[in-house]
């Protein structure tokens, strides 16, 4: 009987520390700003508890876009007056974005978070705010990455970017390489009634392989301008009239480059100071 006792005993302080800590767990969690933030936190469709989304907000969340470049792409007459009519200073000016890992509320894009976007240098009075969302992505969920093609035979055979080099662009066989991307749409100014047209960035971002602490793009962004707005009504279809649901005006307008924070150096600071190889030629904290 006495063994007995003392069994339960050591067996009731050996469990008691985690019993206590996961109570704690549970109690404490994520705080209450960003569960307010957050309507579906720790829900299917939380975003915000994705890996890769907590890197990027903690580790690269500042991020330069440099214009607009319209060298080189192939457009007709109409996309090209289009492009000229919609974008405007979009091909002049840097865009400066910060993402956040604030949810949108309302419900319609439960996967889309937050993001605060200035055309032009911050710290100049010219700047102007643009709103802007962005998510972690994939060529499943991205409409972009899949076309119809009718056979001979007069059937829809569905095709997919990014799987066929040979064909399909370097970016887009990254894309669908790494699996998940970061999708950046920003909102630009309204010229008409209706919708305010948007552009979006599609580019995908790892962990750094010399530096884990850093994140670094894969490659440059694809650049996608949607004169008509952007409804989603496409992605968000489901069930057997989904395919027949037609897609958003779309106009690829080439590639550009983002720049990242670099995160913490590889190169003792004091031993670099002086030498102009380690500061000569680019901005300050970009790569």
């Amino acid at each position: 009987m006495t063994r007995s006792i003392l069994l339960i005993t050591l067996l009731s302080f050996l469990l008691y520390p985690s019993i206590a800590r996961r109570g704690a767990l549970i109690r404490d969690g994520m705080s209450s700003k960003v569960a307010y933030d957050n309507p579906l936190l720790r829900q299917e469709n939380d975003m915000t508890m994705d890996p890769d989304v907590n890197a990027i907000t903690s580790r690269c969340s500042n991020w330069c876009l440099d214009p607009v470049c319209l060298d080189g792409v192939k457009l007709n007459e109409e996309e090209e007056r289009i492009c000229k009519d919609v974008l405007g200073e979009m091909r002049k000016k840097d865009l400066y974005v910060t993402l956040r890992s604030k949810g949108l509320a309302g419900g319609k894009r439960p996967s889309w978070m937050r993001a605060t976007a200035m055309l032009g240098n911050p710290k100049l009075k010219s700047s102007t705010p643009l709103r802007a969302v962005w998510t972690s992505s994939n060529p499943d969920a991205d409409t972009s990455m899949s076309y119809e093609e009718i056979s001979a035979a007069g059937r829809s055979i569905k095709k997919e970017v990014g799987k066929n080099p040979v064909r399909d662009s370097y970016e887009d066989c990254l894309k669908r390489l790494y699996g998940k991307y970061v999708e950046l749409e920003v909102l630009l100014p309204k010229n008409s009634n209706g919708p305010p047209p948007s552009l979006v960035y599609r580019v995908p971002i790892t962990t750094g392989n010399v530096n884990p602490m850093g994140m670094v793009s894969k490659s440059r962004a694809t650049v996608t301008l949607y004169p008509k707005g952007r409804t989603l009504a496409a992605a968000n279809a489901s069930g057997p009239g989904a395919a027949k649901i037609p897609r958003d005006l779309a106009i690829p307008v080439g590639l550009t480059n983002i720049h990242l924070p670099r995160g913490p150096g590889l190169v003792d600071p004091s031993w670099a100071r002086g030498r102009k190889l380690f500061w000569k030629g680019r901005s300050v904290g970009l790569i």
